[in-house]
């Protein structure tokens, strides 16, 4: 085919490759998404620029092409510099032996940038997005304009335009949030000061990254302008908006808390100081981080305050990571009827001085409410309004304070106050819902609290509390929508209490069933499903259940159980699908896999024996990896899998040689003939030859049968040696025999059987060095390292730690019927910091121990049982036998390699040579190790 003339100048990204995965043509705008050269992309593997595929998933996805003609599906790019881009992958046949992708970048994908813009105008909000892979950032017309933006600016230029442009609290917030996104997926949005040529601007920065399993590849946001911008000239719209920031960028601590010593509100300063997230403070005990504020402290220091009515004093509090703060507080006791509160005003002695600041809190707090909070005289007039009275109304302050409150608020009549004092007196609430009159004429319905406050014998006040109800009607309105359409759904579906019983059932079910609403609410759900278990509902399962009707019909449904936490509450909510023309036709096929099973003839003995001792529940997938270094070993088990060739797995222990060589076996030719392994270590001296080549009847004492070896139950298939470094010499000579001539005989016997084995050996030991010992025979060496695979340490490849962790947690939680959700990061953190000298056995061994200790949906995966200790800023602690290893390489370096002699490293450690070469050879040094450090 003449790729380049079809396809070559397309903007359409296309490549060409082998069977094999081997790139052989490919056009620019292909070679463009990895950021490479075409020549560079031509003789790779696809199997390797797909950072999600490896030769053995391609090798299934091959077969499946070929049954289906096309295959698609979405994976992420490998670039050329190691980032991931998301991308659609579809895969077709053009010829035999080759087979045509076409690629296309969902980076690129998203809203029209015509659309985005005439939204940005519509909805008076700006957009941005970054593409972090090709770092390209895109600015909404309309955002450019809100920030004075010029077209044209880098991501680093527009991070700096906006650092110029805020006060140095908004960005010293912003930025550490900012950064987060970058190296983790999730969202945060902000209030920012912004200041351009017309003064202050309130914006509302919204912020989302989002990624693959490696990292972040895009965020994107919106910002919007929270407020009209402060004119200059109007001194009480510059004190409000004043007063509105101040409580927001405030450095002093505000705390109001309740008689329990819950904390009911804190501002973002006391949120800097103590690390706390604002749902982890508000609603808790200010114990929590108020030094020595127990119980019976708490009880007394309210009777104070009831008493004195404010209390001054300074109190130790800690923060979220420990740290210790000493802080000047004013606390003041409030009371709204029968609620009472303290707000307390605190600052760091350590850096603030000025007292009079906290007094002035307590307006700026007022300010900062959600709450439209209206303060009314005895006159009837309006004493004060809070920002957000202003702000939804549209009325200017000096419109409202002083004039009569009925002008905005028409249920607060001259005659209010009169016929409510009394029972306002009573510390009683008058609630309700009213109507705010607009400055445009405009009627907006509100929630209103209204209660009794006196400050001084001559000063009394009704605090009026006004919500804005137009968002809670909208939500009437959605929640009108959605029960119209459960009950316009095919689906039964069931609402249950924390009882069982039924809160509500759609039309459907209800129409099949053949029963009316009243018939079921607050019947157990047992009336509608007899033989569903509880268990069932609270452990959120699916299960297939009959449905009997009136007309005594049998209904089967397929039923999805799930919990739904509404507040304080939770609900169980049944959803079943009808299965039963479904069921029926798997009954069919059912009986029919019944006849077929009992056609079925069991395996001889001696193979049931042998697929036990392969262990058939071991499969490629075993191997689990997100490294890209082991890509690299799992392609060399690829490229080596469809020819005969034997092959040497060598590498540490743990590292799972075994699993490499069942990959071997599962991707040859030979799949579906057995794999037979053999631990050479594992076997007496004197019972290998028997074990590997069958003995004759009377070969020797207790042979009473002839049996046959594992390389006549290999036939047509593989052999696994295990420690090849363990077998005998004078079985060495033998072994290199089969190889060669692939014929034996027996022990005891004169027959001559010639077999077809294709040879997989592993080894943790150093076999050049047990050649030149004379321990190991070169020629079975040589015959052997055909092939040679280094299996990677685990410590090699610490991407992988957190996704083996991952799959061992749900391989032991599973078989320990215990539901674990989460994973401690912190010590996910200390085990890719740890060396791991047992490898992967090391680590499943580490996790199976915290499963069976863990009481919690959270695990925790100590340590501390290998007195290993590990920080984010330090190496993780090395083992004692780690420490030796390290040691003497670093001696073999400095002495550029010598082991013995008067130059080697021997003398520099102060150990005979012997003893290091014992040494050496019982921590698995090798010559690798050493020499490419100064090679």
């Amino acid at each position: 085919m003449k790729f380049q003339g079809l396809f070559g100048h397309l903007s359409v990204p296309i490549l060409m490759v082998e069977d094999s995965s081997r790139v052989v043509a490919v056009n620019e705008a292909a070679a463009k998404l990895f950021k490479m050269k075409v020549a560079g992309l031509n003789g790779q593997f696809w199997a390797g620029l797909d950072g999600q595929l490896t030769q053995i998933i391609w090798k299934k996805r091959l077969r499946e092409l070929d049954e289906e003609g096309s295959f698609s599906y979405q994976t992420d790019l490998v670039t050329d510099d190691d980032l991931l881009r998301p991308v659609h992958v579809e895969i077709v046949r053009v010829e035999e032996g080759y087979l045509l992708i076409h690629l296309r970048n969902l980076l690129a994908e998203g809203i029209d940038e015509a659309d985005l813009e005439l939204l940005s105008e519509d909805g008076q909000v700006g957009f941005w997005m970054y593409n972090r892979v090709d770092d390209i950032l895109y600015l909404s017309p309309y955002l450019r304009k809100l920030v004075d933006m010029p077209d044209g600016q880098s991501a680093h230029d527009v991070a700096y335009h906006f650092k110029d442009r805020l006060i140095p609290a908004d960005w010293e917030r912003v930025r550490p949030k900012v950064k987060e996104l970058l190296l983790e997926a999730g969202a945060f949005n902000q209030l920012i000061h912004f200041t351009d040529k017309q003064g202050m601007k309130n914006l509302r920065f919204f912020a989302q990254s989002s990624g693959n399993a490696l990292h972040v590849t895009r965020l994107f946001g919106m910002v919007r302008q929270e407020n009209d911008q402060v004119a200059a000239e109007n001194t009480d719209a510059v004190s409000a908006e004043l007063a509105s920031f101040s409580i927001d960028q405030a450095r002093d601590l505000i705390f109001w808390t309740r008689p329990d010593g819950t904390v009911s509100y804190c501002n973002q300063a006391a949120l800097d100081v103590l690390g706390y997230a604002p749902e982890e403070i508000q609603g808790a005990h200010a114990g929590k981080f108020v030094v020595g504020f127990e119980e019976e402290a708490v009880k007394s220091w309210w009777e104070g305050l009831r008493r004195d009515r404010t209390d001054h004093r300074v109190w130790e509090m800690k923060d979220k990571f420990g740290g210790r703060h000493l802080v000047d507080a004013v606390v003041s006791y409030l009371r709204f009827g029968d609620e009472e509160y303290t707000v307390g005003f605190c600052r760091d002695v350590t850096e603030e001085t000025r007292i009079g600041r906290q007094r002035r809190m307590i307006q700026h707090s007022f300010d900062h409410s959600i709450d439209m909070i209206v303060w009314v005289g005895a006159d009837g007039n309006a004493s004060f309004v809070n920002n957000a009275v202003v702000n939804r109304s549209g009325y200017e302050q000096e419109e409202i304070v002083g004039q009569p409150a009925s002008n905005f608020l028409p249920h607060l009549s001259a005659d209010f106050w009169a016929s409510a004092k009394e029972q306002l007196l009573k510390g009683e609430t008058i609630k309700g819902e009213v109507e705010m009159k607009m400055k445009s004429g405009e009627l907006l319905p509100v929630f209103s609290k209204t209660t009794y406050l006196q400050l001084e014998e001559d000063e009394e006040y009704l605090c009026v509390y006004l919500r804005d109800l137009t968002r809670k009607n909208n939500r009437d309105t959605q929640l009108g929508l959605s029960y119209e359409a459960l009950n316009s759904s095919q689906d039964c579906i069931l609402w249950l209490d924390e009882k069982y019983r039924v809160q509500y059932a759609n039309t459907t079910l209800l129409s099949t069933i053949g029963l009316k609403k009243d018939d079921l609410n607050g019947q157990l759900y047992s009336k509608i499903f007899p033989e569903l278990e509880r268990s069932s509902i609270d452990e959120a399962a699916t299960r297939t259940v009959t449905l009997v009707t009136t007309k005594k019909e049998n209904r089967q449904l397929s039923l999805n159980c799930s919990r739904v936490d509404y507040g304080k509450k939770f609900f169980y909510m049944l959803v079943g699908r009808d299965i039963t023309a479904l069921a029926e036709r798997q009954q069919s096929l059912e009986a029919a896999n019944e006849e077929i099973n009992e056609l079925k003839t069991r395996l001889e003995d001696e193979n049931i024996t042998l697929r036990q001792e392969v262990g058939l529940d071991y499969n490629v997938n075993s191997i689990v990896t997100v490294s890209p270094e082991y890509q690299k070993v799992l392609q060399q088990i690829g490229r080596v899998a469809d020819v005969d060739t034997t092959v040497l797995i060598t590498g540490e222990t743990g590292t799972g040689k075994e699993l490499l060589a069942r990959a071997v076996h599962q991707l040859s030719e030979r799949a579906d003939a057995p794999l037979i392994k053999v631990n050479c270590a594992a076997l007496p001296e004197n019972l290998i030859e028997s074990e590997l080549f069958g003995h004759e009847k009377g070969a020797f004492t207790g042979a009473v049968g002839r049996k046959r070896g594992r390389f006549e139950m290999a036939d047509r298939g593989t052999l696994f040696l295990d420690e090849i470094g363990e077998l005998p010499l004078d079985l060495q000579s033998k072994l290199l025999r089969v190889l060669q001539e692939d014929e034996f005989e027996r022990l005891g016997g004169t027959e001559t059987i010639r077999v077809d084995v294709r040879l997989v050996a592993a080894t943790n030991r150093n076999l050049q060095a047990m050649v030149r010992k004379g321990k190991f025979r070169a020629d079975l060496y040589y015959r052997l390292n055909v092939f040679p695979i280094e299996n990677m340490a685990l410590r090699d490849r610490p991407d992988d730690i957190p996704v083996l962790v991952e799959h061992f947690v749900r391989k032991f939680a599973k078989r320990q019927n215990k539901q674990i959700t989460k994973i401690s990061s912190a010590d996910l953190r200390k085990l890719k910091k740890y060396s791991f000298p047992g490898n992967i056995r090391e680590l499943e061994n580490l996790v199976e121990r915290a499963v069976v200790l863990c009481n919690s949906e959270v695990l925790s995966i100590p340590l501390n049982v290998r007195k290993e200790q590990t920080n984010e800023d330090s190496e993780a602690f090395l083992t004692f036998e780690e420490m030796q290893r390290r040691h003497i390489i670093e001696a073999l370096v400095i002495t550029e390699g010598r082991v013995t002699g008067p130059n080697g490293a021997g003398i520099l450690l102060g150990l005979n040579d012997r003893t290091l070469v014992s040494k050496m050879r019982k921590l698995g040094i090798k010559k690798i190790d050493y020499i490419k450090a100064f090679g």
